[in-house]
């Protein structure tokens, strides 16, 4: 009787010693997308008022003055081309991919200021890359730039009717070497629209 029981007891333990669960599988890690940008309300914006053909030029000063204000020590260059407005910025601190950085946030919600006051404006937004990947890649990569740069201004209260964002890839380098920072640019041009 023993012998029997000592053998249904070691059959039973090396039934349970077979029905041992593997160890789980480790985690896969996939990478964490970066977190939306919060977008604090910004403080009420006063338009300047009508626009004359006559006070265009005045407009335009103070629009300039005050993007040059804005703009002091951020690295965007500030250039004025007649009664045209031009901000030149590199597109690496405006964005990480296609999204947003937290400096391009910051960037937006300064030029927001101003061209919320000067409302008789418009803005074209001309985004380039530089040549390092396949033509279609990078005309790509431009236009979901521009679009989200421009979005991100409708949503701090641009009328998107004042913007026009272009993605144009490659094109217009401002250095011949394919992967050089200076082609990776946002250019935003700002033309006074007289009533």
């Amino acid at each position: 009787m023993k012998r029997i029981l000592f053998a249904v007891v070691a059959v039973l333990l090396a039934g349970c010693a077979s029905e041992r669960q593997a160890p789980p599988p480790p985690p896969v890690s996939t990478p964490t997308p970066p977190p939306p940008v919060v977008r604090a309300p910004l403080p009420p914006i006063h338009p300047a008022g009508p626009l004359s053909k006559a006070a265009v030029e005045v407009y335009m000063d103070g629009q300039e003055a005050d993007l040059r204000s804005y703009m002091r020590g951020q690295g965007v260059l500030v250039a004025r081309r007649g009664n045209d407005i031009a901000l030149t910025v590199p597109s690496d601190k405006l964005f990480n991919k296609t999204v947003i950085t937290t400096w391009g946030d910051a960037f937006s919600r300064a030029l927001v200021q101003v061209i919320g006051h000067y409302d008789h404006s418009t803005i074209e937004i001309l985004c380039y890359t530089d040549a390092t990947g396949s033509d279609a890649d990078n005309l790509a990569l431009s236009q979901t730039r521009a679009k989200t740069f421009a979005d991100g201004l409708v949503a701090y209260g641009i009328a998107a009717a004042r913007l026009t964002p272009k993605g144009l890839g490659a094109v217009n380098p401002r250095s011949t070497t394919p992967n050089d920072t200076k082609n990776r640019r946002i250019e935003i041009k700002i033309t006074p629209r007289p009533s």
